[in-house]
Order: structure tokens, then sequence, then C-alpha cells
């Protein structure tokens, strides 16, 4: 979560525009059929999208669960097609509610796989890296002030989910910048780090049109997760610079649409990317001040801010309080010092 309450206005199309709805029959008329699939997290439904051309594609295909894989066969069914008839599954990025059927739908249809070449270890190591992540997510908890009892009460949490994920074994690594080609479109791959480290966006530029994955969403801001590095190499990413950088590159993409991993379609994306920024900018005054008050580790910071944070929400208050500091650092504001191996932040002098 980046702010986990929806935002009705960011995306409410001008009086007399179309409404989502209308938007995507209208995608499903030239070819893009939008598939809600279920998944067990608060963000709700996961959108994939299948597109029809030489191959049949769908981009990213939900967590792994029958009930999931049950409501996929029949949205695909609804268009006419099977899960038999895919000849290609793209991946977006590496979170379990986009990738975790892939595998089952891959092995069923004969389909290759596709994602973004820096990420492919990272896809199919899924199971191994994704534990060693929780492990590293236990060890930054402690150092930033999150008591040991909720530490690894939510790395029991989190590890109780990885069933809804699976390996990703990659056939078609994709390189930055590089052309998917489909028969009748041809995407663009554009790697657009933050919210994880292997977020991709795909560009058709003749249709003016983009698949985001939950690189952007109209309904919430993607929380940029601190994560290891897709190389598996040790330390974190700085994944709030990262995605700022991303999201100033999508600002300058000449779009008419958005068609994003959850909820809505998007329709001005410059408006919604500045209003996450203007957001970001009032967050990091707001932190900037509890830490003028008096020195805090990140954990104190995010509950100055959200109060007594639930145990669920631990680690995403807290990528998005360091993901703050990490640009207070950068700005030269602030300082972080050990205090007994504690992190703490205070104003630099």
């Amino acid at each position: 979560m980046s702010d986990s309450a929806a935002d009705p206005g960011d995306n409410t199309p001008d009086a007399g525009g179309p409404s989502p709805e209308e938007v995507l029959a209208e995608a499903a008329n030239e070819g893009v059929h939008c598939l809600a699939v279920p998944t067990p997290f608060a963000v709700g439904r996961v959108n994939c999208y299948l597109i029809e051309g030489d191959p049949l594609t769908l981009i990213d295909a939900g967590p792994r669960s029958e009930q999931s894989l049950s409501e996929l066969e029949e949205r695909i069914g609804e268009t006419g097609h099977a899960i038999e008839d895919i000849g290609l599954v793209v991946a977006t990025h590496q979170h379990i509610d986009h990738i975790g059927l892939i595998r089952t739908v891959a092995e069923r249809s004969g389909a290759e796989v596709a994602a973004l070449d820096l990420a492919v270890d990272r896809l199919a190591a899924f199971g191994d890296r994704a534990r060693e992540e929780n492990d590293d997510a236990v060890q930054l908890m402690l150092r930033n002030g999150v008591s040991e009892e909720v530490a690894i009460g939510l790395r029991e949490v989190t590890a109780s989910f990885l069933d809804w994920g699976d390996k990703v074994i990659v056939t078609r690594p994709l390189a930055h910048e590089s052309l998917l080609d489909l028969g009748n479109r041809s995407l663009k791959v554009l790697h657009r780090p933050g919210h994880s480290p292997s977020d991709t966006v795909f560009h058709d530029e003749e249709r003016r049109m983009a698949f985001a994955g939950d690189h952007l969403l109209s309904h919430i801001s993607s929380n940029p997760l601190i994560s290891r590095p897709l190389d598996g190499s040790p330390g974190r990413t700085r994944s709030l610079i990262d995605y700022n950088a991303s999201l100033t590159e999508t600002r300058k993409m000449d779009l008419d649409l958005m068609l994003s991993g959850h909820g809505d379609p998007i329709l001005d994306h410059v408006a919604l990317i500045d209003k996450r920024f203007a957001a970001e900018a009032r967050r990091l005054e707001k932190i900037f001040g509890i830490i003028e008050e008096r020195p805090r580790p990140a954990h104190a910071i995010a509950e100055a801010i959200w109060g007594n944070v639930a145990l669920t929400q631990a680690y995403l208050t807290l990528s998005e309080v360091i993901g703050h500091t990490d640009i207070l650092i950068e700005q030269g504001r602030i300082t972080e010092t050990d205090q007994d191996g504690l992190s703490v932040f205070e104003v630099a002098r």
C-alpha cells in the first residue's frame, strides 16, 4: 500500500466521457479482453488480458488456486477461446497474484512464456527467492523498529501465501525497448521498476495504449515495495526513487488508454501521475516534520502517520516510510544512524 484507501477522484472521466465499462467494451471489440480473476488479497481481483492475434496472448494469469483457474477458464470461454488455444503468456512482474497460474496455463496449452530478461532467474526460482526475500524483510523490520513478534508473525503470514504462486519458466526473454510481435499488433517492452524490481509496461504505440500491470493503478497508488535486487545480490532496492524515475518516463508516453493490473482503465495517465507526485510531495514533508520533532526509526514514523499499524500492514508501511527517507537522505535533509543495531533517522546538521 502507498495510500491503501481508494481515491475515487483519481480516474473520474470528464462529464460525458466514456465509462470504464464502455472503454473495456471498445477494447474487446478491438480484440483485447479484460479478464478479472479473484485473488486472496485486499487489492481485490487482478485484471488479466487476452489479446486476439497470432499468437493468442494472455497477459498475466492470476494467482494459483482452483477458484482463480476456474474463473480464468470461464472468462476465456466467454471470448470464444479456451486455455488450450493460448500460444503466448506474458508476465508483467514477479508478484504472485499475477504469475501464479502462468505455469499451469503454459503446461496445458503448450504456450511460450515471455517476461523481462532481467527477471528470468527470479521467476524461475520463485519459491526459494520468495523465502529469502521474506527473511530479508524480517531483518529490515527488526532494524527499523518493528517488534520481533510482529516481524516473525508477518513472515509466517506471508509464507502462507506462497502456495498462491509458482515458478515461471520463461522461454522468450524480452529486452527493455525490444518489440513483442503479436501478429496484428506490436508491443514495445518497457522496464519500469518501482512497485517491484521487474515491473514491465507493454506499449502498443500504434493504438496509443499500454498494458501496465501494477505500475500505475487508477484507484490506489502502487506501493513501491522494498525488495532484493533482481539479480539476487545482497542489499535492497531504493524502490521509491526507482519508481519516481519510472513514472517520469511513463508520463512522457503518448497514450489514450492504460490497462492496469487492478481496477479501472486509466484514461489520463499524465493527470494521474501528477496526482501521485503531489501526494508523495505532501507525504515527504509530513515525514520530514515528524523527524524534525525528534529522531526515530522508520516504524515509529509509520505509527506517527497511521497509528497502531496492523501486522499485515507492517512491511507495506515500512516500505512507504523508507522510500521517503531514501529521498530525504538523497536531498541531504536527513541522515540515518545506527544505534545498537537500530536505524534512526534525524535531521541533518
